[in-house]
């Protein structure tokens, strides 16, 4: 008599890193698709200035601002790919089935760095942007900007 195959059940481990794989490929999808956008600006932070926030509230001033925009698209888009690929490279190790915490920690140091490097060149941006406006403008600018007041900065500093 011949005997009946086993069935394994999947391990738990697999099972995570099969899902883990899945996340991982929409990350880099959706970073894919943003990367293709046609104009890549950089975000605007929650309650801070940004080259696109000064587009609307000096619209007089677009071209030059835009203008900046245009000088520093390279770099920004550089910034954003390596950054990006921090990311994949720190996604890979910790799904890696030999895990080494030291290349992990060392990775996610890379991501910051990354990050790091395109928040310094956004703000290069928006310094150039706000010399670029005159001293009314300016004025116009910082009464429509929110300002961060005691609650804010509170709460920022007690990391909640």
């Amino acid at each position: 008599m011949s005997e009946a195959p086993v069935r394994q059940k999947p391990s738990l481990l697999l099972i995570v890193s099969l899902c883990l794989n899945v996340a991982l490929l929409g990350v880099v999808g959706a970073t894919l698709w943003r990367s293709n956008e046609q104009e890549p600006e950089p975000r605007a932070p929650r309650a801070g200035l940004s080259a696109q926030m000064l587009t609307r509230i000096v619209p007089a001033e677009k071209a030059k601002i835009e203008a900046i925009l245009s000088l520093h698209r390279p770099r920004l888009r550089e910034l954003r790919i390596h950054a990006m690929q921090a990311r994949v490279e720190s996604f890979r190790l910790l799904t890696d089935p030999n895990f080494d915490s030291a290349a992990f920690a060392k990775s996610l140091a890379q991501v910051q760095t990354a990050d790091a490097a395109l928040e310094a060149e956004t703000m290069t941006i928006t310094a150039e942007s706000v010399a670029a406006l005159t001293p009314q403008e300016r004025a116009l600018v910082a009464g429509k900007v929110r300002k961060p007041d005691r609650a804010s900065l509170k709460h920022f500093f007690r990391g909640h």
